[in-house]
């Protein structure tokens, strides 16, 4: 007995060609035909499971435009392995019953066999395969013509795939239109990726995408995403989503519903007939914010906000989805060129994930470290996106005084993160929780001032949120060992290490044993190897400083967790990899961002801006990274970087010059300014900065570190006539002492001798 449905009448042999033709019913009409074996029965049972019933009221065109899903295809190729093992069973128990059938059932089976290879086919043309031969009646109904997620009829499948995949493991393309007033409507599908350059701000009209480790939902509001080429390219990927109470037919008025809402008569027609039930749809629209407006004023880094849509566009993708996106300022890319995370990768971002929700015992504490460029900052903000899935805000302590997140570069910050990283970090600078002013891009003059700050900073965690630490580069020599007195001294939970592939054979694992071996700066290494009772009494009469068993308190070992990073759409040389002074430089002028009003339409320099007056003996001064004689004092001060503080006690003097503050304090910082001029007549600083009058007026001390200001600032100083302040073009090297002085910086010697591991 052979069992099919109207789904599945697509058999010639079965059902003429006008019934095929017309309009069926929703109906199921069971057709019941004597076969058998059930050989034939699993045959026809497959091929019904391919295909999909007509609707009601809908015209059938000569060539269907039908939408095949990649998950379906894979449902398909599963169910053929099940029917082909249950062939496989079923074939002996008949095997005598087949010898003695007559030559009209052998026949029969034939030709069932052969509409079974025809029905294997259909797996194959979901790749792209058509028929070209036209007039040939197509024996299943939902083969002929394929659309991809946005093809067009009469276009092949190869212009919308790009042509380094094959397969079935080929990405799909979305479906983008314009819509006018710079704003586009993006349709996309569960795992589809749009990975592109430029800025936008995305709004989730309906369904869920994700986004750097973050879902974006239908409801939030708008996003800004700022996929620059410093850094890895951002890719915004549709989740499969489902709503309670709702069928997929429901599901499926509803996109159409929201998609008559924002899009025109004349332009949804393309739209409609790729609406499924799990569609997505978003609204991108070209964003120009202050940062974008101050940062491009500068030749230097105009290049970073510029689109270059012939020189970043490699692979096929089609030409209506690139033009509706690079009107808003997007330019679509290969998946492959954006930032493909490792598996160790992955893995670890979710246990970190499901150890800060499942916990009892309180939020856990994660120290970030590895070599230069491994991607820890990525790593960072992956992990604070996926966090805030979940829980509203992560605390991030800031250690890097190199290559800062979301403070300017020298500082130290504990923040309080609330919202979703989606942008370079000279793209989001913001206001701290509590802020230190180190003045430098480096620890290896002051380390004990540099973990002094470390205690003062830890010491305002409250532990109320995960706590995500963030550590310099410098894995060799010193910076290794100070690294394993901030193990000590924070006690993290969690120690996750990035290593780069290449160069992980000569990386040193920080394990908890290895930690507890290890000598640091500070601090002297726990001996844990068995030794000879000799070694142990003497090893017990050694004295040790209160400062290292304070910090061996409560260190009862970290989970160490080790990453392989794997980036390459970073190497990629469409992905300008920048130098770490040059981060540095976009990251101080995007403080200096917020002097941008939006009410302008355009950029203002920083010396056409009104500076705020400060008289000398409303604030005490002092040089961090060196020695200044008093009389000079004011010569280092003037067009220098300084750290606008707070120290306690105030000011309490009265002389007309300027106060001196005799040593390094540690203090509150609010900022960083800039003295742009100082008038002796009238003893008075000429200072720039972001800072709100609010927090100003509690700044009483200025501290001058060895970050400078950046030269593109003294170079971009339009519509001045004459001399250009600060600048001199009438400079010879060859004179004695003109050239660049060489800081000589000798490290100390560690005070303990180094420990047996």
């Amino acid at each position: 007995m052979r069992v099919t449905s109207t789904a599945g009448m697509c058999l010639s042999q079965s059902i003429p060609t006008a019934a095929r033709r017309r309009r069926w019913k929703r109906k199921t009409m069971l057709v019941l035909t004597d076969v058998s074996g059930a050989k034939q029965l699993s045959v026809l049972t497959r091929r019904c499971c391919l295909l999909a019933p007509c609707r009601r009221r809908m015209k059938r065109p000569r060539h269907r435009h039908t939408t095949i899903n990649a998950v379906e295809w894979e449902s398909a190729k599963e169910k053929c392995e099940d029917d082909e093992n249950l062939r496989s069973n079923t074939g002996e128990l008949h095997k005598e019953e087949n010898k003695t059938e007559p030559p009209s059932q052998n026949l029969e089976e034939k030709v069932n066999n052969s509409t079974l290879k025809k029905s294997r086919t259909l797996i194959e043309q979901a790749n792209g395969s058509e028929e070209k031969e036209e007039g040939i009646e197509q024996q299943c109904l939902n083969t002929g013509l394929f659309t991809i997620n946005g093809g067009l009829n009469g276009e092949s499948f190869e212009d919308f795939v790009d042509t380094a995949s094959s397969g079935v493991d080929a990405r799909l393309c979305f479906t983008a239109i314009n819509t006018g007033n710079e704003q586009s409507i993006v349709l996309m599908s569960p795992s589809q990726k749009l990975t592109f350059r430029g800025r936008c701000q995305v709004t989730c009209l309906y369904g869920s995408v994700q986004v750097f480790g973050f879902t974006i939902r239908e409801g939030q509001p708008a996003h800004h995403l700022y996929s620059l080429p410093t850094h890895a390219a951002l890719s915004i990927e549709a989740l499969p989503h489902c709503k309670p109470g709702l069928t997929k037919r429901e599901m499926k008025m509803e996109v159409k519903s929201v998609l008559r809402h924002h899009v025109a008569a004349a332009s949804r027609h393309t739209l409609m007939k790729e609406v499924t039930s799990s569609s997505s749809v978003l609204l991108l629209e070209h964003l120009d914010g202050p940062e974008t407006l101050f940062l491009s004023n500068f030749s230097d880094y105009k290049e970073i906000f510029a689109s270059h849509s012939k020189g970043m566009i490699s692979g096929k993708v089609a030409f209506n989805e690139c033009a509706a996106l690079a009107s808003i300022g997007v330019v679509v890319l290969p998946d492959d060129q954006g930032m493909n995370m490792s598996e160790s990768w992955t893995a670890t971002v979710q246990e970190l994930v499901k150890t800060c929700l499942e916990d009892d015992n309180g939020y856990p504490v994660i120290l970030t470290c590895g070599g230069k460029n491994v991607g820890k900052s990525t790593f960072n903000r992956h992990l604070m996106n996926s966090l805030l899935n979940h829980i509203p805000c992560v605390e991030f302590l800031e250690l890097d005084v190199g290559q800062t997140e979301f403070s300017p570069p020298g500082c130290m910050a504990l923040n309080l993160v609330t919202k979703p990283i989606f942008s370079p970090p000279y793209m989001h600078q913001c206001e701290p929780r509590k802020m230190v002013y180190y003045g430098n891009v480096l620890c290896d003059q002051h380390p004990d001032r540099y973990m002094d700050i470390v205690r003062y900073l830890f010491a305002e965690y409250k532990k109320e949120a995960p706590l995500i630490i963030n550590t310099m580069g410098w894995f060799k020599g010193f910076g290794l060992s100070v690294l394993i007195d901030l193990i000590r001294l924070l006690a993290p939970t969690h120690v996750v290490q990035l290593v780069a592939t290449r160069g992980s054979q000569d990386s040193v694992l920080l394990t908890a044993d290895f930690v507890q071996t290890a000598a640091g700066w500070q601090t002297k290494g726990k001996h844990q190897i068995q030794q000879k009772p000799a070694d142990l009494k003497l090893s017990s009469n050694s004295s040790s400083s209160d400062e290292e068993v304070q910090m061996h308190v409560g260190l009862q070992g970290h989970k160490f967790m080790c990453i392989h990073s794997e980036f390459p759409g970073v190497e990629d040389g469409r992905c300008s990899k920048s130098r770490s002074n040059v981060l540095r430089d976009l990251a101080l002028l995007g403080s200096f961002s917020h002097l941008q009003s939006l009410d302008i339409c355009h950029s203002l320099s920083l010396h056409s801006m009104l500076p705020y007056q400060v008289p000398f003996n409303a604030v005490v001064l002092h040089v961090l990274h060196c020695d200044v004689t008093p009389t000079h004092i004011l010569y280092a001060v003037n067009a220098s970087l300084v750290g606008l503080c707070r120290i306690p006690g105030g000011v309490k003097s009265h002389a007309d010059g300027p106060v001196l503050l005799s040593q390094s304090p540690i203090c509150d910082c609010f900022g960083v300014g800039i003295i742009r001029g100082i008038n002796l007549e009238r003893r008075l600083y000429y200072i720039l900065t972001p800072i709100p009058v609010a927090k100003l007026k509690q700044v009483n001390c200025l501290l001058v570190g060895a970050v400078t200001i950046p030269h593109s600032v003294f170079r971009n100083q339009a519509g001045v006539t004459g001399e250009v302040p600060y600048l001199t073009s009438d400079y010879s090297f060859t004179l004695s002492g003109a050239g660049k002085i060489k800081s000589c910086n000798p490290l100390r010697r560690r005070e303990h001798p180094k420990a047996v591991s």
